[in-house]
């Protein structure tokens, strides 16, 4: 019987501690059980929080709820769903271990030629953009001096949204 015990506690440690290590990767479709294309009750359930729709607006098509249990991450929802995941954190990374801090050419030279790099709008760095093989997809990181300094995964027409929701 206690062999059955230690070896249900191993079980639910590991299946534990690998949740907690999803939710440290984003991928092109999501982060941990959060999946690009969620609804906003769906997200709720997910993260078990209680994000709610802005008042009415004509121009609240698009908005970012904030997690209060994952403060350096902010989920876009566009037309009431999960569009794109943003990272403002060095605790995560892409599935390819690229993340906040690591120098351009370490992302180019990890996704090589499918990678996209385009000036940035505002600073002297640039957009390096993958797509998912599918091409629904999309990781963009932002950089600056060659270092990245933000990057955010989701649907490929949301990820090329420059300022958020605009």
């Amino acid at each position: 019987m206690r062999r059955i015990l230690i070896g249900t506690i191993l079980v639910i440690f590991t299946a534990a501690n690998s949740l907690a290590g999803d939710a440290s990767v984003l991928r092109f479709d999501g982060i941990g059980p959060i999946k690009i294309g969620m609804s906003l009750a769906q997200l709720n359930l997910a993260l078990q929080e209680r994000f709610k729709m802005p008042p009415a607006r004509d121009d609240q098509a698009c908005f970012y709820v904030d997690s209060k249990k994952h403060p350096h991450i902010n989920f876009m929802i566009l037309e009431g769903r999960l569009a794109r995941i943003d990272v403002e954190t060095a605790s995560v990374s892409t599935a390819a271990s690229i993340k906040i801090g690591d120098s351009e050419a370490q992302a180019l030279r990890v996704y090589g030629s499918k990678m996209k790099v385009e000036p940035h709008k505002y600073t002297e760095g640039h957009y390096l953009t993958v797509r998912s093989s599918t091409g629904t997809y999309g990781i963009r990181f932002e950089t600056d001096a060659g270092k990245i300094t933000t990057f955010y995964a989701g649907s490929y027409e949301a990820i090329r949204y420059v300022e958020g929701c605009e």
